[in-house]
C-alpha cells in the first residue's frame, strides 16, 4: 500500500509529456481493433445504417447502450435491433447513484432481468455512478452478478479518481474480466467546461498500466453544445493518447446526421492513433437555367460554426445562400454551420457572365485554402 501511495504521488507530480514518453515505452504493444459505443436510445435507420457500416468495416467489437436503472426508480430497457451481431455487441446498463441505496442482491436481479434481451451476446459492461467511497459496493455488485451469470463475460466502467484507492479497486477489478477507464465526462472548472482533460488523461492510464490489470481505455469522440458554442475535445490529443492506450473504445459511434459526433473514417484514424487531419472539400454543380451550386464536404470537424473566404477572379451577376449560411456586406466572406461529419450540403449559388464553373478561391478564417 505504500508503495501504491508513492508511485501515485510521483505519477501527480510529473509533467504530462514526461508520463506520456514512460507509456510509449511500456504500451507499445499491438492493439486491438478499436471498439465504439452505441448511445443511442432509438434504433432508428440511421442507427441502424452505422452498426452495419461498423460490422462491415471493422473487426472489432459495439458496445450498446442497453437499459439504465434511473435515480427515480425508473428502469429503462432499449431492445436488440436487427442489425446487432450478438457475436461483436456487449450491452452496457447505466445505472445511476440513487440506486446504490439496493442491496447488491437487488440490484444484481433488476441488472439481469434488464440483461435478459441481450442474454445471446454472453457479454455484460456495468456503467456505475460509484463515488469513491463505494467501490465495495460496486465490487459486490459484480460478484452478484459473476455469481447469477457464470461464463458471461463482466466488465465495468471506472473513473480516474477510483484507481488511487489501490485496494478497494484492485478488489473491484478482480471481479470483472476488464474494466474500462473513462478518461472523459463534461465537467466544469473555474466557469469553463470540457469533456477531456489530456494531462489527467496520460496520468490515469500510466497509473492504470502500473497495476497491470486487464482494461481497456474509453475515449471522447464527441462534444455538447452549451450556451451556443461547442464543448469539445482536442480530437489531435486524443488521437496521441490512444496511440500507446493499448485497446480502446471510442465513446461514440458516430450515427448520420448527428453534428455532435465524427466520421467512422475519421474516428478510426483518430483511435488507432493516426493523428487528426480534418479537411473540408467543395465542389462545384451546375443547375439547370446556368446558376452554380457550392457544396462542402466535412472530413472530420464537428459540425460548428465557421466562417470562410471568398475571393471571386470573375465578376459575378447574382449570387444567394442556402441551409442558414450568410454572406458578409462586402460579400467576400461566408459564415456557415458545417454539415455533420462525412456529409456535404449546398451553401451558395452563384451566375457568372460566362458559361464556365465559377473561378473563385475559399480559405478558412485564419487557415489553409480549400
Amino acid at each position: 500500500m505504500v508503495r501504491y501511495e508513492i508511485y501515485h504521488r510521483i505519477l501527480r507530480m510529473m509533467k504530462p509529456r514526461l508520463m506520456f514518453v514512460m507509456l510509449c515505452a511500456i504500451l507499445a504493444v499491438g492493439a486491438a481493433e478499436p471498439e465504439f459505443y452505441v448511445w443511442q436510445r432509438q434504433n432508428t435507420p440511421e442507427l441502424q445504417s452505422a452498426v452495419a457500416e461498423f460490422y462491415k468495416t471493422c473487426s472489432g467489437k459495439l458496445y450498446f447502450l442497453a437499459g439504465e436503472i434511473e435515480n427515480d426508480g425508473r428502469i429503462i430497457r432499449i431492445p436488440p435491433s436487427k442489425a446487432v451481431d450478438f457475436a461483436r455487441a456487449v450491452p452496457v446498463i447505466r445505472i445511476h447513484v440513487k440506486n446504490l441505496e439496493k442491496t447488491p442482491v437487488v440490484l444484481a436481479e433488476e441488472i439481469i432481468n434488464v440483461y435478459a434481451p441481450w442474454k445471446a451476446a454472453n457479454a455484460l459492461q456495468i456503467d456505475l455512478d460509484a463515488p469513491e467511497s463505494r467501490l465495495d459496493y460496486y465490487r459486490d455488485v459484480m460478484l452478484e452478478l459473476r455469481k447469477q451469470l457464470p461464463g458471461t463475460g463482466l466488465s465495468a466502467t471506472v473513473l480516474p479518481c477510483h484507481l488511487k484507492h489501490a485496494a478497494a479497486f484492485r478488489a473491484l477489478a478482480s471481479a470483472c474480466d476488464y474494466y474500462v477507464l473513462q478518461v472523459h465526462g463534461l465537467t466544469r472548472r473555474n466557469k469553463v467546461w470540457s469533456v477531456y482533460d489530456h494531462g489527467e488523461a496520460v496520468r490515469a492510464v500510466t497509473l492504470a498500466k502500473s497495476l497491470k490489470l486487464p482494461f481497456k481505455t474509453a475515449l471522447p469522440l464527441y462534444c455538447h453544445e452549451i450556451g451556443g458554442q461547442w464543448i469539445k475535445p482536442d480530437p489531435a490529443k486524443v488521437s496521441k493518447l490512444a496511440s500507446v492506450c493499448g485497446d480502446v473504445i471510442g465513446f461514440r459511434l458516430g450515427i448520420h446526421g448527428d453534428g455532435s459526433s465524427l466520421d467512422l473514417e475519421t474516428t478510426l484514424r483518430i483511435c488507432k492513433g493516426q493523428g487528426y487531419a480534418p479537411k473540408l472539400e467543395t465542389r462545384w454543380e451546375r443547375k439547370p437555367g446556368g446558376a452554380w451550386h457550392l457544396f462542402i464536404r466535412n472530413r472530420g470537424f464537428f459540425a460548428e460554426r465557421v466562417t470562410l473566404s471568398l475571393k471571386f477572379k470573375e465578376p459575378l451577376t447574382d449570387l444567394d445562400t442556402f441551409n442558414r449560411a450568410r454572406l458578409n456586406g462586402r460579400r467576400n466572406e461566408l459564415t456557415l454551420i458545417l454539415p455533420p461529419s462525412g456529409t456535404e450540403k449546398p451553401y451558395l449559388w452563384v451566375r457568372t457572365g460566362s458559361n464556365g464553373k465559377p473561378m473563385i478561391t475559399i480559405q478558412i478564417r485564419g487557415g489553409n485554402k480549400l
